[in-house]
């Protein structure tokens, strides 16, 4: 009776187990897919941001590649009820998740320093705007993609010295990304596209806000997936030691079994084992003196 309860309960921490590798599987899909996102979104304003900014999300994109091969350990350890795949499984999953505990606290600790240093970077980049194609191409696809002129309001453009055409507003001469909208119009020969709406608001408001939620999404999904790698972990050691009691009482019940047989044919007490009595059978047409 308790061998078949400690199988049962074996088979549905096996079966548990499983179940918990494929949502790791997906899960990693899920983290390699949101940190290859993210990274994507840094990239795009990587000229205003430091090195390392970027630390997390190659972290979570590393982990979730990690994840991704250690749950075969679970998988196979666990089909094959081997003890071994099944710690080592354990062991690595410990590991990760000392590693994506380690993510969210970065993640959520450069997020509190986002700010100050987008601001930093911005007002010393709009200097250069007209005397770097790097700075020109970075201002004008954040202006354009978010939607924003200059770091704080388009009178930040105020302080600095156009050598380029550009537009004219209230003396203030702001380049052609801050355009939000046009008015084309033909007189005679010639091709006018006027601009007669500026964004209104600054870039430093829409990427602290971008780069601040892409960081608390890094930070809230390493933690989900930390909490699922705890019981993972739970279920794995569980496992292994179900695994190694039902070996137990597998070679206790095949000795018993061996010593049974042995038992039925010779006697291990050969000293104490009594002596069968012998029995003379007359044959046939002997008789008796």
């Amino acid at each position: 009776m308790a061998q078949n309860n400690l199988e049962v309960g074996m088979k549905c921490i096996k079966y548990m187990l499983l179940c918990v590798t494929a949502i790791f599987v997906l899960t990693s899909a899920l983290i390699i897919s949101v940190g290859t996102t993210i990274y994507a979104i840094y990239y795009d304003v990587s000229f205003f941001l430091d090195t390392h900014q970027f630390s997390p999300v190659i972290f979570i994109i590393v982990i979730g590649v990690i994840m991704l091969f250690v749950s075969l350990f679970g998988c196979i350890g666990a089909l094959k009820e081997s003890t071994c795949l099944v710690n080592i499984f354990a062991v690595i999953l410990s590991l990760v998740l000392v590693l994506e505990v380690s993510a969210a606290i970065a993640a959520y600790t450069l997020r509190a320093q986002v700010a100050d240093m987008l601001e930093e970077n911005l007002k010393d980049a709009i200097h250069w705007y007209y005397n770097s194609y790097e700075v020109t191409d970075a201002f004008d696809f954040i202006q354009s993609r978010l939607n924003c002129c200059g770091v704080d309001s388009y009178l930040d453009w105020g302080e600095v010295n156009a050598n380029k055409p550009s537009i004219s507003v209230a003396n203030i001469t702001v380049p052609y990304s801050c355009c939000a909208q046009t008015h084309y119009e033909v007189i005679g020969e010639v091709e006018i596209d006027e601009c007669v709406k500026l964004y209104a608001n600054g870039c430093l408001p829409r990427i602290t806000y971008l780069i601040y939620q892409s960081a608390g999404l890094l930070g809230a999904g390493a933690m989900t997936i930390a909490f699922i790698q705890v019981i993972g972990i739970v279920f794995s050691f569980s496992l292994a030691r179900s695994i190694r009691k039902a070996k137990s009482e597998r070679e206790r019940r095949r000795w018993e079994i061996q010593e049974r047989m042995v038992n039925a044919y010779t006697s291990l007490n050969p000293d104490k084992e009594k002596s069968t009595p012998i029995v003379y059978v007359p044959f046939h047409g002997q008789t008796t003196a």
